[in-house]
């Protein structure tokens, strides 16, 4: 099965648009409701929620959707966050920016993946991180890009008129630019394509007998999260106004991995209730203590050991154990 074949399990995704449209009123009026009533903190808060989210979720279409553990993602993530910081002072539309730091980011993903996907999983992990550390090694020591200040001072040009630099503006405009991002990986959990992967992570060597190409589905795989986590870094250097050789840096890749088993790898909504919570963790407890790193840690490993397929996981068990025979009960005293 060739790139054809790929492209048409892609768009070939199960129809619940009555589903859909029901639902769509509920995060509009959350975007709406933030823009018009946060602060200038809240609006930040959400804001940075929404780029993590993005970023998380485009990790996880390797980590829980594929079963692929890369260390090296934040090479995307930061090639996209310099794309933008690159291009900004030549006032670039942000559209523009935006989908140039994608496909920097899928271009960058596609050279990598080509060498490392064609290793076993610890070799992979480790190849990722080996690229991702090179790539931020290059970034901090050279000048043209700032060395290791990076760029500062980034600030959106105008879209149409609006001014993007205004807080209210930017959350709505990162909203929606995550929302379709966030779409786009749903559809392609739900389509074919999504369901080889999740038969890839679950045995690959079956996969592999029944016709999938194992590696054109990975790479594939791995080139569209390479492009995301580009966008997600565009949209970072948006919202902190910078691009630095931190975004680039190994430690960068581990948190969405964390944010990912946090929430629940395995559901597609597992990184977006882990993103929430971390960030608001990160906020509070930095605000608090120096020692905030090691109750994030601590409140993480107490989430692993009591569930380790994360909080929605173990939302689901309890929901299978209790729930079910809740609605059974009730539907024999029906009768």
């Amino acid at each position: 099965m060739g790139s054809q074949g790929i492209h048409s399990d892609l768009v070939s995704v199960p129809q619940n648009r009555p589903l859909l449209v029901a639902l769509l009123p509920i995060p509009v009026a959350f975007v709406v409701g933030v823009a018009l009533v946060g602060n200038t903190s809240q609006l930040y808060f959400w804001t940075t929620v929404a780029e993590t989210v993005l970023f998380a979720l485009s990790v996880n279409l390797l980590f829980g959707q594929t079963g692929m553990l890369s260390f090296g993602q934040a090479a995307y993530f930061g090639i996209g966050a310099y794309t933008v910081g690159l291009l900004a002072s030549h006032q670039v539309n942000p559209l523009a920016m935006l989908a140039l730091s994608s496909l920097t980011g899928g271009v960058a993903a596609a050279l990598i993946g080509a060498v490392t996907l064609r290793t076993t999983a610890l070799v992979f992990a480790m190849l990722t991180l080996a690229f991702g550390q090179a790539l931020y090694s290059v970034t901090f020591h050279l000048q043209a890009v700032g060395g290791e200040n990076g760029i500062v001072g980034i600030v959106p040009a105008g879209l149409g008129g609006i001014d993007l630099g205004q807080p209210r503006i930017l959350w709505v405009f990162t909203a929606v630019v995550v929302s379709i991002g966030a779409f786009f990986l749903w559809m392609v959990s739900r389509s074919p394509f999504g369901r080889a992967l999740r038969m890839i992570r679950d045995d690959a060597t079956r996969a592999e007998m029944l016709g999938i190409p194992v590696f054109r589905y990975r790479l594939f795989a791995f080139v569209l999260s390479g492009a995301i986590a580009g966008l997600a870094g565009g949209l970072y250097a948006f919202v902190q106004g910078v691009a630095s050789p931190d975004s680039l840096f190994w430690t960068t890749s581990g948190e969405p991995v964390i944010i990912s088993l946090l929430g629940g790898a395995r559901f597609f909504y597992g990184p977006v209730l882990g993103s929430v919570i971390y960030v608001a963790a990160t906020d509070t407890l930095s605000q608090m203590t120096p020692a905030w790193i090691f109750w994030i840690g601590l409140g993480f490993l107490i989430v692993v050991l009591l569930s380790p397929d994360g909080i929605l996981g173990g939302v689901h068990r309890l929901w299978l154990r209790y729930g079910t025979r809740a609605l059974d009960g009730g539907r024999r005293r029906a009768r």
